[in-house]
């Protein structure tokens, strides 16, 4: 896990295991809804302003499937949120 910390985001790369043991990917709404994929691979975007809006409005709407909202046990923002 690492965290890339730009002057008005911070995006969390992470690898395949840290996707599935933290971000509880592929356990369908457990799954945390600010896990990301790209051409770098996994990632969590939760602190990503525009993004991360995004995501909290499609949540409040009920329109994703992953409707986990992280901050738990090894998220890169465990107690934070």
């Amino acid at each position: 896990m690492e965290k890339i910390i730009s002057d008005w985001s911070t995006t969390v790369r992470i690898d395949a295991e840290e996707a599935k043991t933290i971000c509880k990917l592929t356990q369908g709404e457990d799954t945390c809804a600010f896990l990301v994929v790209d051409a770098d691979g996994f990632a969590c975007e939760r602190m990503n302003g525009s993004i991360s809006l995004i995501i909290l409005d499609r949540l409040k709407e009920g329109t994703m499937n992953a409707k986990g909202r992280g901050g738990w046990k090894g998220c890169a923002w465990e107690g934070e949120i």
